[in-house]
């Protein structure tokens, strides 16, 4: 604007002053001080290495966009890159420009993304940095899990993590095809599902879906970005943007499922450990089943763990509280644990309240919710008859939701019944040994009893053998022994 009036106005004075009303007209038209503060805070927040070069960038875009300028007349600020354009179905490469401060936003957020190993903060890191680098309202990410071949969506708008199928809604078509959909108004394309805001309100006006591929080229997953700021529409900048974050978010949830599965095996192998070196001496089958108990949850990661003992003799199963070490008995046949015994077989359910098995009044006095249940038979290595079982309630995922069993805890379930099968035999003979004992005392004790009767009786006036001292110490320590086994 000064070069301009000094060249169109005669008078230097005269040219100052319609320099100044020139100026002052053109910033309260244009509104610059608002994009001075808007600047400077882009500048602050994303804090980059080159301020000048980012502030410069930022006005080229911003010229170019408004129509100040076009790019020619502009020095160069940013990179050339190729993004897919779309267009009669097919998207073809051509080149895009990306302003300078954009590639500097895009490379903090992969250090952000890569320096992140545990996976529910990888994941929250890519939605958080995906909502700062297209400037969307709200981010989801699909993760795809390959045991239950179901999609994970964690939202920046949600508390809890939802479960979706492969095909379903638009990020679901997005994971089965593979193809990138950019729609700049979701109410005017049919594959928009318009339930969800109805629902709760909400305005889906554009969105970008993307899928995240692993080092295979297969798809683990899909980004998804709605409502871009200012009621706006994701352009050719976005998509590139966002499909550079998503190949660094495939490689981030790779290494985060590696570390996911490395925990877990450690914990597995440290629980399997302790099981062996507290099952190594001889225990009565109260310490056998709390020890069970204690121990058998960390190999599948259960919130609860349960251990049923078979009572042949009564048809019922007994377990051990491991609050109050109370026994507690139920029929063989009832429930899911009376299932297991019966058939031998193991049993898996994802949601309890839709198996006819499940007992519904114990959630209903306690307020616990159960949903995933497992139960395993301990089996006699020998006969082959169910001894007892081992029932988990509710999957803990690496994330503490509640998930559902998958095959690896079946098989590891298993092997452990498999193990400690034996232990239970051997303490189930042990107590079995004791109430033989208990049996044989009493039924010594009254034999004695009777003898005395009958004695008596034949001959008040013969006088009475009286015992001898070790024959009273053996009758007393055969009472005590008696109460003890009570």
């Amino acid at each position: 604007c000064f070069f301009r009036s000094r060249h169109c106005v005669g008078s230097p004075a005269r040219g100052e002053g319609n320099m100044t009303d020139a100026v002052r007209q053109f910033m309260e038209a244009k509104n610059i001080p608002a994009l001075a503060v808007s600047m400077v805070e882009a500048l602050v927040k994303d804090q980059p290495d080159s301020p000048r070069k980012y502030l410069r960038s930022m006005f080229r875009e911003i010229c170019v966009k408004d129509g100040y300028a076009s790019p020619n007349e502009l020095p160069e600020a940013g990179g050339m890159t190729r993004v897919r354009d779309p267009g009669d179905g097919q998207r073809k490469s051509r080149i895009v420009e990306v302003p300078a401060h954009h590639l500097l936003r895009l490379f903090d957020s992969t250090k952000a993304i890569n320096a992140e190993i545990v996976p529910k903060e990888t994941i929250n890191i890519i939605i958080q940095e995906t909502l700062g680098l297209v400037k969307a309202d709200r981010v989801s990410l699909f993760v795809f899990d390959k045991g239950f071949n179901v999609l994970i969506l964690t939202a920046s708008n949600m508390t809890k993590p939802i479960r979706i199928q492969p095909g379903q809604g638009i990020a679901g078509t997005v994971f089965q095809t593979g193809e990138v959909v950019n729609i700049p108004d979701c109410y005017q394309d049919q594959r928009f599902d318009q339930s969800f805001d109805k629902a709760t309100g909400y305005h889906t006006r554009s969105l970008l879906c993307m899928p995240i591929k692993d080092f295979e080229g297969a798809c683990c997953g899909v980004l998804q970005a709605i409502n871009k700021e200012d009621e706006g529409v994701f352009d050719d900048v976005d998509e590139l943007l966002m499909g550079h974050l998503a190949q660094h978010a495939g490689i981030a949830l790779r290494n985060a499922d590696v570390y996911r599965e490395t925990i877990l095996a450690s914990d597995r192998a440290n629980a399997l450990l302790h099981t062996i070196q507290s099952l190594a001496q001889d225990l009565g089958v109260q310490s056998v089943v709390l020890t069970i108990t204690m121990h058998a949850s960390e190999l599948v990661q259960a919130d609860r763990c349960t251990v049923f003992l078979v009572d042949q003799v009564n048809e019922q199963l007994f377990s051990i509280s491991t609050d109050s070490t109370k026994e507690i008995r139920i029929p063989k046949t009832v429930g899911i644990a009376g299932e297991c015994a019966t058939t031998g077989l193991t049993i898996e359910i994802a949601d309890a309240y839709e198996s006819p098995l499940f007992n519904q009044d114990f959630d209903k006095s306690t307020g616990y919710k159960t949903k995933s249940i497992l139960a395993v038979p301990i089996k006699d290595d020998v006969a082959g008859a169910a001894l007892g079982v081992i029932q988990m309630i509710n999957k803990i995922e690496f994330d503490g939701e509640i998930g559902v069993f998958n095959a690896d805890d079946v098989q590891v379930l298993e092997t452990f019944a498999r193990f400690i099968g034996p232990k239970v035999t051997k303490a189930s003979l042990l107590t079995g040994e004791k109430r033989a004992e208990k049996t044989e005392t009493e039924a010594s004790a009254a034999f004695h009893g009777f003898a005395r009767d009958s004695e008596d009786s034949a001959g008040k006036n013969r006088p009475r053998k009286s015992l001898a001292p070790e024959s009273v110490t053996a009758i007393m320590e055969g009472a005590e022994d008696g109460e003890e086994d009570e």
